[in-house]
């Protein structure tokens, strides 16, 4: 748009002139005087540009017309031009400039030359474009198996500031920044560069390289070849630990551009073992190979590298270090009976299984918990990991890990497992037990379901009001099917009792059917064999003392009921079974729910059911489950 507004100047003023000489001269020889003007100048790049001129009068005409240019001001065609080979009818013309230096501002001016001699414009400026910069590349020095010494001269910046420079390499020609390549600093001049992790006995190429705005120029390409280098490889994760030995290995990568001649790993009670300590020797050449570390000492630290040797020498994968198996570990902390004693930790033995450490602990609620391998001594130290469950680690002179949270009061079992740094602490009671036998229904388990109720509070404790037969007997399971089962130590039906030791026999029910309280604690192995004992408790009876006489339940056998007629104030009807190996009522605790018992176990409290004021029998069938309040 520019362009046309001016060209449409220009005619305007040569009209406009002619007009004025016209109305001023009568001769039809009248002839304006020679002028010219420079317009614009556009494609401007690097080495060249567009310049256009134009004739505002041609006055006698000229025999040549075409752009001066120079470096400085109003050059005239004894510096540099360019003439216009175009056609000579239109005013404009334009033509275009090459061999221009880069960066660099130049002055332009319209020529035309004629009889009269030569008449020039006025000037016209521009700038060329910047370029790439331009630098050459060092001989490389230094040369080793891995590393090398070159750098670059950025002899010229290409008309901008160099934001970057170092040098490029790879194992082909005319490397680029976008392999591996060194940084440099910025600027011009001479920079030393450090060519790192190479190959050995490999063919580089080389290349400096400088970056401005514009891009990134490059200098000339070498070439040289590294050296024989150690090999490169890494060392296998510790696996099969035992008391006196473990599994490792390597895998030799990269052979260093020569054969691979001894390979094995290494190890020492120390960092960074070499092959002057102990090791293994397990063939030649690359790849994948495995090692066996024997003869090591029982609860000790170890540090292994895997290594390898080439005709440059050995090289080591990294180092990784491990802890043979104790004999046994040790528990402590305010969680345990040792509390932070380390003299008087509690043992936890190693299982059949080596690596893996179980044991039933009394354990105090909400504490703290660490363990040991050696008595006395704080380091090694096995404690919370990365998260529940996971083992972290001070094997000594590191930092200790965290501590592990008791869970609540009571026996539990803790399984501490050294090869897979985990552990589990575990009630030590079963989570559920069954009752079986044809003393209460059969011993199928496909026919009878007879769960026990777990005691709120006391996990190695669980109850059952059950009806037994005149005859037979029963036994217990922690799952509907014959594993883990267990009744009385003696093999005989004939005396029954009310209390019994745990065993692997039957034990006999009491002679007379009926219903009939079992309770079983895990804990001391005591089966318990009574009548059951069902009170009210609250507010319904306005009480709540344990044991009141007042709430107490009436047996009755031949309807299979246990039940209580009573008057009672209006509030939550609340029901439980008692026993003197319970601590508090809520322990045993059950209510009526849609017409059935539903038993509090180790939930929370319940929802509660609600009577009026008067008089209500409530009844209880344990055999069927099924329960009214009338």
């Amino acid at each position: 748009m520019k362009r046309k507004t001016l060209n449409r100047i220009l005619s305007f003023l040569v009209v406009a002139t002619l007009f004025v000489v016209a109305c001023t001269k009568e001769k039809s020889d009248v002839r304006l005087p020679q002028k010219l003007a420079t317009t614009e100048v556009n494609n401007i790049k690097s080495d060249e540009a567009i310049v256009v001129g134009y004739v505002l009068a041609e006055g006698d005409g000229f025999t040549e017309r075409g752009i001066c240019y120079n470096t400085a001001a109003a050059p005239t065609i004894a510096n540099n031009k360019v003439v216009y080979t175009g056609q000579l009818t239109t005013a404009a013309y334009k033509v275009k400039l090459s061999g221009l230096k880069y960066a660099t501002k130049y002055y332009a001016r319209s020529f035309a030359t004629g009889a009269n001699g030569t008449v020039y414009s006025d000037d016209y400026t521009f700038t060329t474009a910047s370029v790439a910069p331009f630098l050459t590349t060092t001989v490389a020095s230094a040369i080793t198996g891995t590393t090398a010494t070159s750098g670059g001269n950025v002899t010229d910046n290409g008309g901008e500031a160099v934001t970057a420079r170092g040098v490029c390499w790879g194992i082909a020609h005319n490397p680029t920044i976008s392999d591996s390549k060194s940084s440099d600093g910025t600027g011009s001049g001479v920079f030393p560069s450090s060519l790192t992790n190479l190959l050995g006995k490999t063919v580089y190429y080389v290349r400096a390289y400088a970056t401005n705005k514009i891009g990134t120029g490059y200098g000339p390409e070498i070439t040289f070849t590294t050296l024989v280098a150690v090999p490169t490889l890494t060392t296998t994760e510790i696996t099969n630990v035992t008391a006196a030995g473990a599994s490792s290995g390597g895998n030799i990568t990269i052979s260093g551009g020569d054969a691979i001649l001894e390979r094995g790993v290494c190890w020492s009670t120390s960092a960074n073992p070499t092959v002057a300590d102990s090791k293994t020797s397990n063939g030649i050449g690359t790849g994948i190979y495995t090692s066996a570390l024997t003869g090591l000492n029982v609860a000790t630290t170890y540090h292994v590298r895997a290594y390898a040797k080439n005709s440059a020498g050995y090289g080591y994968g990294p180092d990784i270090f491990f802890m043979t198996f104790p004999t046994a570990l040790y528990a402590l902390g305010d969680g345990t009976t040792a509390n932070w004693d380390n003299n008087a930790a509690v043992k936890i033995d190693q299982s059949s299984t080596p690596g893996i450490y179980v044991a039933n602990l009394t354990l105090i609620g909400g504490k703290n918990m660490k363990f040991i391998s050696t008595l006395g001594q704080w380091q090694p130290q096995w404690g919370l990991g990365s998260a529940d469950g996971k083992l972290g680690a001070n094997l000594g002179g590191g930092s200790d890990p965290g501590t592990i949270t008791t869970p609540g009061d009571g026996l539990y079992k803790v399984t501490v497992d050294l090869s897979a740094m985990t552990y589990k602490v575990e009630s030590a009671y079963p989570s559920a037990l069954y009752m079986i036998g044809d003393g209460v229904g059969g011993w199928s388990w496909d026919t009878v379901d007879l769960p026990m109720i777990p005691v709120n509070s006391h996990p190695n404790l669980f109850w059952k009001i059950v009806w037994m037969n005149a005859s037979g007997g029963f036994k217990f399971a922690p799952q509907k099917a014959w594993s883990g089962d267990f009744g009385q130590p003696v093999k005989d039906l004939s005396v029954p009792s009310t209390l019994y030791d745990k065993g692997g026999e039957n034990i006999p029910v009491p002679g007379t059917a009926g219903y009939y309280m079992v309770v079983v604690n895990m804990a001391t192995s005591k089966i318990s064999v009574t009548n059951p004992l069902v009170y009210l408790m609250g507010n319904t009876i306005g009480s709540w003392d344990t044991s009141n006489a007042a709430g107490l339940f009436t047996v009755d056998n031949a309807n299979t009921l246990i039940k209580v007629t009573k008057t009672m104030a209006a509030d939550d009807l609340r029901l439980y079974a008692w026993h003197p190996w319970f601590t508090d009522w809520w322990q045993s605790e059950f209510i009526i729910l849609s017409g059935k018992i539903a038993f509090r176990g180790t939930g929370g409290d319940q929802t509660r059911v609600a009577v009026t004021a008067g008089s209500h029998t409530v009844n209880l069938n344990f055999k069927t489950g099924n329960a009214t309040i009338q």
